[in-house]
């Protein structure tokens, strides 16, 4: 159903007690689903269990109980979803859902996030494809995951991005974008540019992108855009839901109304996102 009318989402009894956590003591993370491909019928990440270093952003480390419910969600809807299509995860992490994208038969999945968080990403495509494999002839095998440094807001990384995933037979770089457990104690700043950096790598829009990535972005400076692409933002209800309102804000200004899809799990919130 449509998510209409609405700046922030409304979550009901905002004290009710939550009490689903991630493990922060597995060293590594196993999903399982008959529909995913390959023999195992598998998705196993790693989390990055060390101490964590100044530069390293503390949330990309584990898997959030998001990234399940959603990989789970996915499974169920994977041909409609992701089989045959260009992917790209925001955020990656650990590189969970972006690789039961990979599992489900999607053409290419490329997984994004700040450049300390590249390793794990790297480490966990690794895990469940190997490394590179060299043929005969001298090519290199690759698996259909990729890993590319993106920081929101960045209107450079986002360009390298769309121009190393667009060809002339297509119109967008990616069929589907996935967002899952993003906002997490993010200030007002953060949460606007990952608004725009969304709308950005949707629409491919150089004109678009410098405007609304920075502090003057209005719906009067959009730029028409394909409703091809399809974006799948994953929220997972914490304490913090309230702090969480400038995002909402923008993304409803920068794509309308969202249409709310159900879920098992009263906690997440399954928003799908498209261009006007």
């Amino acid at each position: 159903r449509h998510f209409a009318h609405v700046r922030c989402p409304r979550f009901g009894d905002l004290t009710r007690p939550r009490t689903r956590r991630m493990d922060r003591t597995l060293p590594c993370v196993t999903f399982a689903h008959p529909a995913l491909l390959g023999d195992n019928k598998q998705v196993v990440v790693r989390q990055n269990l060390a101490a964590q270093s100044a530069t390293e952003e503390g949330t990309a480390r584990w898997v959030w109980p998001g990234a399940l419910a959603t990989a789970n969600w996915l499974c169920e809807r994977g041909v409609e979803w992701i089989l045959g299509k260009h992917v790209v995860e925001l955020g990656a992490g650990t590189g969970l859902l972006g690789l039961v994208a990979s599992r489900l038969g999607a053409k290419s999945v490329t997984l994004t996030d700040l450049p300390s968080e590249l390793p794990l990403l790297q480490l966990n495509v690794e895990k469940n494809y190997g490394p590179p494999k060299k043929q005969n002839d001298g090519t290199t095998v690759a698996s259909p995951c990729s890993v590319k440094p993106l920081r929101w807001g960045d209107v450079s990384a986002i360009e390298t991005l769309l121009v190393e995933n667009t060809n002339s037979n297509e119109q967008n770089a990616f069929d589907v974008m996935l967002c899952c457990d993003l906002l997490y104690h993010n200030d007002d700043d953060a949460q606007r540019a990952l608004a725009a950096t969304m709308r950005a790598l949707v629409t491919g829009c150089e004109k678009y992108q410098g405007v609304c990535l920075g502090d003057t972005a209005t719906t009067q400076t959009r730029c028409p855009g394909s409703k091809q692409t399809r974006v799948l933002f994953a929220y997972q209800f914490r304490e913090n839901v309230l702090g969480d309102c400038v995002f909402f804000e923008t993304i409803t200004e920068l794509f309308g109304d969202a249409i709310r899809h159900e879920t098992s799990d009263e906690d997440l919130w399954l928003m799908e996102y498209r261009v006007e």
